[in-house]
């Protein structure tokens, strides 16, 4: 089965939409689905699929499309500070909700490090200030909240819960591999990106004037960026995924046309970010999991802290939105899986975490991947009221 491994996986990307369908499941975050289908196919289920470096170089270059598409869902309209004479800016209030979450993750870390529970403090804090930005986009736009004002706030925050965290990640794994350089050259990164944006502002005006249905200039360009940003973080020992949010940033200030966005997303989630969900659930090995009494203890007590890491979020967002919607967006932000399983992966490599304890934890995120939403439809119902 191992030389048909990325066959079956495939079909399996295929089957999850149409099987998600047919048992009317559609309002399952698609990652989770994905997930869960390779749970089934993996190690703890059928056992019909042994990964290999196909399947992981696939995966690989999956979780690098996933953040550079969630670098180019980032609206930068909405980093601009109040005006005079504008009623609100989401600004305030989304810097607002996310230091009161980064604060409240400080708080659940150092509980867990004290009792004995998590030993990784610094790991815990990422952890728990990470939202799932593009599962809360799918949600807001469900919804039709995504252009209102609460959905533009809710948004940012969720981008500050992703670029945070990855920078905080890639510092982190510099410290702990002793690559101290690495800190001194993260701003290279950076650097190289504002570059790249100022060589390439004007890009598409000349594409507009040569390309061709078989060029597809504007793909190449897109590869272009992901693959130079994420050549040079991990030149400078940096995590490749903060290169590939760079990049997906850059592309959306450059200010493609929508059908480069179209044509971007239909490549990632239509064929690299399956791979990667579905090999994440293929590793995933549950009956170690259910063995071991301490890495099983993690599953709620993570549950738990990614919930209690959000809540303080809604008196961030009460005297704007009121009561009930402040309640919504302390829900919404509590789902996280995205970036948990790329910190947790980094975790695994720097032999700071256990692969049964990357599985709790994993499990965990899946849950509020699961309940956050329905909670949150069930808060935001009828909301006609809202701005």
């Amino acid at each position: 089965m191992e030389k048909f491994a990325l066959l079956i996986v495939l079909f399996a990307a295929l089957a999850t939409p149409l099987i998600t369908a047919k048992f009317h499941l559609q309002r399952m975050p698609t990652a989770i689905s994905e997930i869960i289908m390779g749970i089934v196919i993996g190690k703890t289920g059928f056992n019909i699929v042994q990964p290999n470096v196909n399947v992981q170089y696939i995966a690989d270059l999956g979780v690098i499309m996933l953040i550079f598409l969630g670098g180019m869902e980032i609206d930068f309209s909405l980093l601009e500070p109040k005006k005079e004479g504008q009623e609100y800016s989401p600004l305030g209030t989304a810097f607002a909700g996310f230091i009161s979450i980064f604060i409240m993750s400080i708080i659940l870390s150092g509980i867990l490090y004290f009792t004995g529970i998590f030993s990784e403090f610094i790991l815990a804090v990422i952890l728990f200030s990470t939202i799932a930005l593009g599962v809360i986009i799918s949600l807001l736009k469900e919804v039709n909240l995504l252009n209102t004002k609460y959905g533009q706030t809710i948004l940012l925050t969720s981008a500050f819960g992703e670029f945070i965290p990855l920078v905080a990640l890639t510092v982190y794994s510099a410290v702990k591999q002793q690559h101290y350089i690495s800190v001194l050259g993260l701003p290279v990164i950076f650097i190289i990106a504002i570059i790249l944006l100022h060589r390439f502002n004007r890009i598409y005006v000349f594409f507009d004037k040569i390309d061709k249905s078989t060029t597809q200039l504007d793909i190449r360009l897109a590869f272009f960026l992901i693959f130079t940003l994420v050549t040079f973080a991990e030149q400078i020992g940096a995590e490749s995924i903060l290169g590939s949010f760079l990049a997906g940033a850059v592309m959306k200030l450059l200010k493609p046309k929508p059908d480069t966005e179209e044509k971007l997303s239909s490549m990632g989630y239509g064929f690299f970010i399956p791979v990667f969900f579905i090999n994440t659930g293929v590793n995933l090995n549950l009956r170690t999991l259910f063995s071991n009494w301490h890495a099983l203890l993690l599953i709620p007590v993570f549950l738990i802290a990614f919930i209690l890491s959000k809540v303080i979020v809604y008196f961030a967002f009460r005297g704007r939105f009121g009561k009930k919607f402040a309640g919504g967006a302390a829900i919404v932000t509590a789902t996280t899986i995205t970036l948990v399983l790329p910190i947790l992966q980094v975790g695994r490599n720097l032999k700071l975490i256990t692969t049964t304890q990357s599985g709790a934890i994993t499990l965990a995120a899946i849950i509020t991947c699961l309940i956050c939403p329905i909670l949150f439809n069930k808060v935001i119902k009828n909301s006609e009221d809202i701005e």
